[in-house]
C-alpha cells in the first residue's frame, strides 16, 4: 500500500493515530472522534514504555478504549502476523470492545484504509501482513488454553472468576510481549489486589498506573447552587487531594446517589481507598492502617516479646490437616489479658493434628498454664481430648460442659469479639502477615470470612482469644492489677518515673521475634 509521507508521519504516531480513530460516544450515543483526555495521555505514554503494565482505575475513564486503540495501532503497523488479544470478564464485555475495533476500521479515512482479510463476531485480520486483533471471554467456550500471542489486555480482571488460570495462561502465551491489565476494584484479596500491591511496593516488575477519579475532568459540577457550602469533611478531603469546589459539590451529588460504599468502590481517590471495604472488608480499614506492620520473617514461630511470669494470657488454636495446603493452616495465637496484645502466633500447614497438640503444651507451659480454647470443628475434637490426655488444664468448656464449636450462633460472636478490638484500635502492632491476613477478611453473603484464595486462620486463633476474653474479664482482673502495679511500683522506684499506671496505656512490645 502506497502512503504518502504525511500519512506515514501519521502512522509512526500513535497518539496522533489514535486521535484519528472514531468512537461511540457512550453518553450521547453518537460517533465522534478520538480525542483523548488525561488519564488516556498517561497510559499512552506508559504503554510505550512498559511491557508489564496493570491499571488501577475510577469507573468511565475511557482506559479500555485507549487500549484497544493501541492495539489497534499496533496491529495495524504490523509488518507480519502478529496477534493482539483482548480478554473480557463477560460476553457482552468481550462483544462491544470487537465493537470498538470494527468502529475503528470502518470510519478510518480513505487514505488509511488498509484491506482486511477476515472480519468476525471476534476476530479482525488484515490481509497483507496477517495481523490481526482478537476477543476472548476468560472462562468462554473455547477459553485461552492454547493460543500464542503477541500481546494480551486483561479487561476488568478483578471481576474474573478465573483469575489464576488465566493469568497463569496468558503469561505462558506471551512470553517477552506485553500484558497489559486493567479493571475498577473489586474486593481485596484475589489476585488483582495482589498485583496491583505489589506493583505499589516495587517488589513484581509490573508498572502500576493508578487513576483516581478526579483526573477526569468531567468529575465535576458545571454549575455550583449558590447555597452550597463545603462541609468541614469536604474541606478535609479538598486539601488532601487538591480538589476545585466544582470536583467537591460533584462528589457530594454522586454519594447521595450512590451512598459512601459504592462511591469509594467505583471512584476511589487512593489506592488504599480504592480496596478499602466499606461493606466489603470486615474490618475497618483506617484501624488497620494505624497497627504497625512488623517484619517477623516466614518461620511457624512469631513471638512478639517474651513470656511475663506476672501476665495473665489466654490462649486460642484453629486446627487445620496438616497437609500442606496453601489455604489450610493450624494456628495458636496468645494474647496479654491485661493488654489485648497478641504476643504470640504459631502458623503451620505442615503440622499433623498429633504433632499440634504437643505444640500446644508447650506454648502452654511457657505462657503460664493460661486458659486454652480450641475450635472443636473437624480435627479439632482430636486435639482436645489429646490435651486432656496431657494433662492440659483450664480447657475451654461452655455452659452446657462442651469445648467450642463454630456454628451459626457462635461465629458472630466470636467475629465479633476480634472486630470490636480491631476497630477501637486497642492492638498496635501486627507480624505483617498476620496484618495482610485481616485485611482479607471481607463479607460474603453477609458472613466475615477470608476472601477467595486467601486464609482465615490466624484471624480465627485470634477471634477465639477475644471471645474468651469477654467470658473472662472479672477472672483475670484482680490478678493482672495486682502483678502490674507491683511492676509498675518497682519500675518507678528504679526510674523515678511519672507516668501514667500501664493498665491505661494502650500498647505493648512492639518488636521482636521468636
Amino acid at each position: 500500500m502506497t502512503m504518502s509521507p504525511e500519512v506515514e508521519e501519521l502512522l509512526k504516531d500513535p497518539e496522533k493515530f489514535i486521535s484519528r480513530l472514531t468512537i461511540m460516544h457512550k453518553q450521547r450515543q453518537r460517533l465522534s472522534k478520538f480525542d483523548l483526555n488525561t488519564p488516556q495521555k498517561i497510559l499512552l505514554e506508559t504503554l510505550r514504555n512498559h511491557n508489564r503494565v496493570i491499571i488501577l482505575k475510577a469507573r468511565q475513564m475511557g482506559i479500555s478504549t485507549l487500549t484497544r486503540g493501541w492495539h489497534f495501532w499496533q496491529a495495524y503497523m504490523a509488518d507480519q502476523p502478529r496477534q493482539y488479544a483482548v480478554i473480557s470478564h463477560t460476553r457482552d464485555s468481550a462483544e462491544e470492545l470487537h465493537r470498538m475495533e470494527k468502529t475503528f476500521y470502518e470510519n478510518l479515512p480513505e487514505a488509511l484504509r488498509r484491506p482486511l482479510e477476515r472480519s468476525s463476531a471476534k476476530t479482525l485480520k488484515f490481509k497483507d501482513s496477517g495481523a490481526a486483533v482478537r476477543t476472548y471471554t476468560a472462562g468462554g467456550k473455547g477459553g485461552t488454553r492454547s493460543f500464542a500471542m503477541n500481546s494480551v489486555h486483561l479487561s476488568e480482571f478483578a471481576f474474573y472468576e478465573n483469575q489464576e488460570e488465566v493469568m497463569a495462561t496468558v503469561l505462558a502465551a506471551v512470553g517477552d510481549g506485553q500484558i497489559i491489565i486493567e479493571s475498577t476494584p473489586n474486593a481485596p484479596g484475589d489476585k488483582f489486589h495482589d498485583l496491583v500491591m505489589g506493583a505499589h511496593k516495587n517488589e513484581n516488575g509490573w508498572k502500576l498506573v493508578f487513576f483516581p477519579w478526579y483526573i477526569h475532568k468531567h468529575y465535576q459540577a458545571e454549575e455550583l447552587p449558590g447555597w452550597y457550602i463545603p462541609t468541614q469533611v469536604e474541606k478535609m478531603v479538598q486539601e488532601q487531594h487538591q480538589l476545585t469546589v466544582e470536583q467537591l459539590f460533584w462528589r457530594r451529588q454522586q454519594l447521595k446517589t450512590l451512598g459512601q460504599d459504592k462511591f469509594i468502590r467505583e471512584y476511589p481517590a487512593s489506592i488504599e481507598e480504592a480496596f478499602r471495604s466499606s461493606g466489603v472488608q470486615f474490618f475497618d480499614s483506617e484501624a488497620l492502617d494505624e497497627i504497625e506492620p512488623l517484619n517477623m520473617g516466614s518461620h511457624e514461630h512469631r513471638q512478639y516479646c517474651p513470656p511475663d511470669p506476672g501476665e495473665a494470657y489466654v490462649l486460642g488454636v484453629d486446627v487445620g490437616s496438616g497437609l500442606g495446603k496453601k489455604t489450610d493452616f493450624s494456628a495458636i495465637t496468645v494474647v496479654s489479658a491485661s493488654t489485648r496484645q497478641p504476643v504470640y502466633h504459631f502458623i503451620s500447614n505442615t503440622t499433623p493434628p498429633s504433632k499440634l497438640a504437643e505444640k500446644i503444651v508447650d506454648i502452654w507451659k511457657r505462657y503460664n498454664e493460661p486458659k486454652v480454647i480450641v475450635e472443636s470443628n473437624g480435627n479439632g475434637m482430636w486435639v482436645i481430648h489429646r490435651l486432656k490426655e496431657l494433662k492440659v488444664r483450664n480447657l475451654y468448656k461452655d455452659k452446657n460442659g462442651k469445648p467450642f464449636r463454630t456454628s451459626v450462633g457462635t461465629r458472630p460472636l466470636m467475629f465479633q469479639a476480634i472486630k470490636d478490638v480491631v476497630d477501637s484500635g486497642v492492638i498496635t502492632a501486627l507480624d505483617q502477615h498476620v496484618l495482610e491476613e485481616l485485611k482479607t477478611i471481607v463479607y460474603i453473603k453477609d458472613k466475615p470470612q477470608a476472601a477467595k484464595r486467601k486464609n482465615d486462620d490466624v484471624t480465627i486463633s485470634m477471634a477465639l482469644c477475644y471471645y474468651l476474653l469477654e467470658k473472662m474479664p472479672l477472672v483475670v482482673s484482680h490478678s493482672v492489677k495486682r502483678a502490674m502495679m507491683e511492676r509498675h511500683i518497682a519500675a518507678m522506684r528504679a526510674k523515678k518515673s511519672t507516668r501514667t499506671l500501664p493498665w491505661n496505656v494502650r500498647g505493648g512490645n512492639k518488636t521482636g521475634s521468636y
